[in-house]
């Protein structure tokens, strides 16, 4: 009798050691694939940089840098411009979704420093974004002001079809309501958020023909109503 309880606790306790084996073996790699999210989060906001600072760069090489085209590269960032200076803060977020609730996220704050024509520096901003990042709201009427630069250059560069197809109309906070093409000339109706108007937005009226290119405040009504 002896002898087969001896078995029996041998057997428990390999059964024990299997199941602590086996645990292990869990643990570490849901630790390897914990980690590898975790990496990926971080190439994420990585590349999330990389990409701002490449077009912050190749905007900058006309010799100029428009609130129109920060708000391209940069969502949600603050600008502060300095003569020529511009600096750029923003706060870049990676995101993996796992088997983890919630999945796994990490940011860094990084800072770009713009000297037309010159190339953007990057650096990470060490205390990081938190609550002292503001980010910079535009008036309207300056974002106007920009989209005529943009479409004046895309207008040069290809004449009305390419204003029509201008990446300032990827902006955000810039919203087509109604488009009308006629007669070689493109008009069209633009929410510009960021006012203080109906619903925190503005309606414009922009107008390229290969002679000229405009921009008009309207009333709320006007981006509801027939073009013209």
């Amino acid at each position: 009798m002896a002898r087969r309880g001896g078995c029996l606790i041998n057997g428990c306790l390999g059964v024990l050691l299997l199941g602590v084996a086996l645990a292990a073996l869990v643990g570490v790699g849901t630790y390897v694939d914990f980690q590898r999210d975790v990496d990926k989060a971080h190439d994420q906001v990585e590349a999330g940089a990389e990409r701002a600072e490449a077009e912050l760069s190749g905007a900058a090489e006309d010799g100029t840098l428009l609130g129109t085209e920060i708000a391209r590269a940069v969502r949600g960032g603050e600008v502060r411009r300095q003569g020529r200076d511009v600096t750029v803060t923003a706060q870049f977020t990676g995101q993996v979704n796992g088997w983890y609730v919630g999945g796994i996220s990490a940011s860094d704050c990084y800072r770009f420093k713009i000297v037309p024509p010159a190339a953007a520096v990057r650096e990470v901003v060490e205390e990081g974004c938190g609550y002292t990042l503001k980010t910079t709201r535009r008036d309207p009427a300056a974002v106007a002001d920009d989209v005529v630069v943009e479409l004046r250059s895309a207008v040069a560069r290809g004449g009305v079809a390419a204003a029509s197809t201008a990446q300032v109309w990827q902006t955000p906070g810039i919203t087509v309501e109604d488009t009308e093409t006629e007669g070689g000339r493109l008009t069209r109706l633009v929410w510009l958020y960021g006012g203080t108007g109906q619903q925190g937005k503005v309606c414009y009226e922009f107008r390229a023909a290969k002679s000229s290119v405009t921009a008009k405040r309207l009333k709320p009504e006007g981006c509801y109503g027939p073009i013209g």
